[in-house]
């Protein structure tokens, strides 16, 4: 018994190294397989670092371009008697921002670098946000139907239902300072109306702007009954003073 058990112990490292003379030879037989395996992990490790390292490239870059469109919007002006030479050297002291002698010169720049912005890094996320900007400034320099457009494609296209009822807003403001106060009365009676379905957030402004727009038509008694709307929905509403005081003027008219 001895013998045998012995006999069985001193096969074990033949078997230990018969196993992997066999293991080394399938891998042999396949090795140009496990290669190709190995090969394809490894890339993909690679790629998937390399995107990782892009992403956060791309975004820092985003980010650093995006606040650069609003040091533009914020730069401080020329003085009013300066000549050309002294306005570039005032320039180059301040940063990378250009200043500007007048305030629609700045805003221009502004919505110069806010396409900039989209063109380099979409119309997502942040190109989002450089669109309702320009679009800000689009109605400050008198170009409003281009803004109109500008808010409208953002609200269909918003997920965040805050955001689209500021879209939505910027969409009628737009339009009336467009003179299209038709439109913009629809436009606020819609605000109206998803604003009190979703809670009335913006509902006693979106009023009281409907009521402005039907006091420019002519339409006095239409007006005053929605400012009386607004505090009978809205009592607490912040613009009690605003809505005493044309509530005033309404009734003496």
């Amino acid at each position: 018994m001895a013998k045998k058990k012995l006999g069985r112990e001193l096969k074990k490292p033949d078997e230990f190294v018969s196993f992997w003379n066999r293991f080394g030879a399938k891998m042999a037989e396949h090795r140009k397989k496990v290669l190709a395996v190995t090969i394809v992990l490894i890339v993909g490790i690679a790629v998937g670092a390399g995107t990782t390292a892009y992403r956060a490239a791309q975004a820092a870059k985003a980010t650093a371009a995006f606040a650069r469109i609003d040091r533009i919007a914020s730069a401080d002006l020329l003085p009013e008697k300066v000549d050309d030479d002294k306005a570039q050297t005032i320039a180059s002291d301040e940063d990378d921002v250009p200043r500007f002698k007048t305030e629609k010169e700045r805003v221009e720049a502004a919505i110069k670098e806010a396409d900039a912005f989209v063109a380099a890094f979409g119309s997502d996320g942040l190109g989002r946000k450089a669109l309702l900007g320009k679009a800000g400034r689009l109605v400050a320099i008198g170009k409003a139907a281009e803004a109109a457009t500008i808010y409208e494609t953002l609200a269909a296209g918003e997920t965040d239902p805050g955001l689209r009822i500021i879209e939505q807003e910027g969409a009628a403001v737009a339009k009336e300072a467009a003179g299209k106060l038709d439109e913009a009365l629809r436009d606020y009676a819609a605000l109206a109306e998803s604003s009190q379905q979703s809670g009335g957030l913006y509902l006693d402004r979106a009023l009281y702007a409907k009521a402005r727009i039907l006091e420019k038509q002519g339409k006095l008694k239409d007006a005053e009954q929605v400012l009386r709307d607004i505090l009978e929905k809205v009592p607490k509403t912040f613009l009690r003073p605003q809505i005493d005081d044309r509530l005033a003027i309404l009734t003496e008219k």
